[in-house]
């Protein structure tokens, strides 16, 4: 029984393992810091460095690109939503960054993506308090991602077109730039984003209540969307069930033992 055991649980933690091989996501640094001093360009060709970007204000921000034909701009649209609904005043409030991570984004796609979407605001909104960045150092780039925790994968299609697998989500700053929150997804509450930047202009780190939704899914790049992650939930239902299964043996193993003992 043992050996049967032993047998099942490398199996699981092996499929477990092939499951989550690519670093793909986003990998949580909560009360670390991002520079300040990262210089960027944003939709209008003004260069400035993100602290000037976000004007001593908490800020949310979002990684994407401009180019992207799958998650980017459906999160973006979740994003005017819940600003759209929020009680809070941009720009004075808080600013909106939404940076682009590949170098061969311009000013003029920050723009276009911009126009493409923020648009659909219906309350009176302050356009130049959610700034579109760019940069075409890959260096700035990285440092930012790693920053963040944010991890990509570059990918050829079956084109033959550059496309990228990405996570979703946001990021809250404090005004001196520390990572105080994660939101996960697509779609936002307007509640969760207004508090995390409250909390943020205080320098309050807070976890992401959400996080265990993306142990959940998985994006799948071929067809943009997320989906089931089938092997991570199989694998977790599996080693619960031997867990249970092992601590049934055990007790029931102790208590014949007793039996037997009294028996005699």
């Amino acid at each position: 029984m043992k050996k049967l055991f032993l047998i099942l649980l490398t199996t699981v933690l092996m499929s477990s393992a092939n499951a989550s091989n690519d670093k793909i996501g986003t990998y949580e640094k909560l009360g670390n810091f991002v520079s300040l001093d990262l210089v960027f360009t944003d939709e209008n060709g003004m260069t400035k460095t993100l602290g000037e970007f976000m004007s001593n204000k908490p800020t949310v921000i979002s990684v994407n690109y401009f180019n992207c034909p799958g998650v980017c701009g459906p999160q973006i649209d979740g994003i005017t939503r819940t600003i759209d609904r929020m009680e809070l005043t941009e720009g004075k409030d808080y600013k909106a960054l939404t940076i682009s991570f590949v170098k061969t984004d311009t000013p003029k796609d920050a723009k276009n993506f911009k126009n493409n979407h923020i648009n659909v605001i219906r309350k009176d909104f302050d356009h130049n308090a959610w700034n579109f960045l760019v940069t075409n150092n890959q260096k700035t780039i990285d440092t930012l991602t790693q920053s963040l925790g944010y991890e990509y994968k570059k990918i050829i299609n079956k084109q033959g077109l550059v496309d990228y697998i990405h996570p979703a989500g946001l990021v809250v700053l404090s005004p001196n730039g520390k990572i105080t929150r994660y939101l996960s997804g697509i779609k936002y509450l307007s509640f969760d984003l207004k508090m995390a930047l409250l909390e943020a202009s205080e320098g309050t780190v807070r976890p992401t209540i959400t996080r265990a939704l993306s142990y959940c899914f998985s994006f799948d790049p071929e067809n943009s969307k997320y989906v089931l992650a089938t092997n991570k939930i199989l694998a977790t239902i599996i080693l619960t069930f031997i867990f249970v299964f092992f601590m049934y043996m055990l007790i029931s193993g102790k208590k014949r033992k007793k039996g037997d003992n009294y028996n005699e």
